[in-house]
């Protein structure tokens, strides 16, 4: 799976991200796409839409599972990285769920930048 892939996959989960990415600029790489896809979480989650977000951290785990490597670094320096942003504001208790659904491996890769800052 490519980012173009990828960008008909997020649309398919939030029909309103369609209008985003119909700046060309948006589509063209990885980076963008995911860039996109992590502003539409970062809505869902402060919105307390919780039944779209768990969706769409499903759906991020799939596009880390089967997306080529263009598309996991993507993922491993736009949305794990934003992790901390993101949830910043949540409850521990929200918090803690929308890090139980992420996959195991992006759970690792959370760990890994966290601990190879120094935080």
């Amino acid at each position: 799976m490519n980012h173009t892939d990828a960008v008909r996959e997020i649309i398919k989960l939030i029909p309103e991200s369609q209008e985003e990415f119909k700046d060309p600029y948006k589509t063209k790489t990885p980076f963008m796409v995911i860039s996109v896809f992590t502003k539409q979480i970062k809505k869902l989650i402060k919105d307390h839409d919780q039944k779209i977000l768990m969706r769409s951290i499903a759906k991020m785990n799939l596009l880390y599972n089967k997306g080529d490597q263009a598309l996991k670094n993507a993922i491993e320096n736009i949305f794990v990285y934003s992790l901390d942003s993101l949830t910043f504001c949540c409850e521990p208790s929200y918090k803690d769920l929308i890090f139980a659904k992420m996959s195991p491996t992006l759970q690792n890769n959370y760990l890994r930048q966290v601990y190879r800052s120094g935080i």
